[in-house]
């Protein structure tokens, strides 16, 4: 199973991040073959670090759960929430293996659905696809949010590597699920490749 961990940063932490980040750095380590993607959640002028992402691998809820705690920067008190979400990857690439491109910015775009986030998806399905396919290029990782049992969409999840912001929201605008209400809420942050 793949999970998102998404991590939310307490205000004026930097000096404890720093001071943490060997510790953190050496716990990444221990997660080589399991880890799809990591990396921090940063204000988008790209300054201050505000939390972190994880695309990642584990058999339940309850490894990814003891993984994020066993984190010294959870241990340290360095965030102030944590989110676990399982993912399915729609595409078979790993940060290690993604060709990095010259002078680009990474957003994460995550979405969550509305109640009937099914019935309005189910007729949108091959438009979205379509949309999808004809921006190949955008695209770090992608792929829907799903119960914990994996039945059932919930949201979407998207990485995107662009010139700026503007090319990453005009690509969301313009995404037919989005444009349909399908959401509930989605946000666009700045993300950056991690240590893995």
């Amino acid at each position: 199973m793949h999970w998102l961990i998404k991590c939310r940063a307490r205000p004026a932490i930097d000096e404890l991040r720093v001071a943490t980040l060997p510790a953190h750095t050496r716990f990444l380590d221990g997660y080589p073959e399991v880890t799809w993607y990591s990396g921090p959640l940063f204000t988008d002028d790209n300054k201050n670090a505000i939390g972190s992402l994880r695309l990642i691998e584990f058999p339940d809820r309850a490894a990814a759960n003891a993984y994020i705690n066993a984190d010294p920067y959870t241990k340290a008190g360095i965030f102030e929430s944590i989110s676990i979400e399982r993912w399915r990857p729609t595409l078979d690439v790993r940060q290690r293996d993604y060709p990095r491109k010259p002078n680009t910015m990474q957003f994460v775009i995550h979405a969550h659905d509305k109640a009937d986030g099914a019935t309005r998806r189910a007729p949108l399905r091959e438009t979205h696809h379509a949309y999808l396919d004809r921006h190949p290029h955008l695209f770090i990782a992608r792929g829907p949010l799903l119960d914990d049992d994996g039945k059932q969409t919930i949201g979407s999840l998207i990485l995107v590597d662009v010139a700026d912001k503007a090319e990453a929201e005009a690509f969301w605008t313009n995404e037919p699920f989005n444009r349909a209400g399908v959401y509930e809420r989605a946000t666009m942050e700045r993300w950056r490749f991690g240590h893995v």
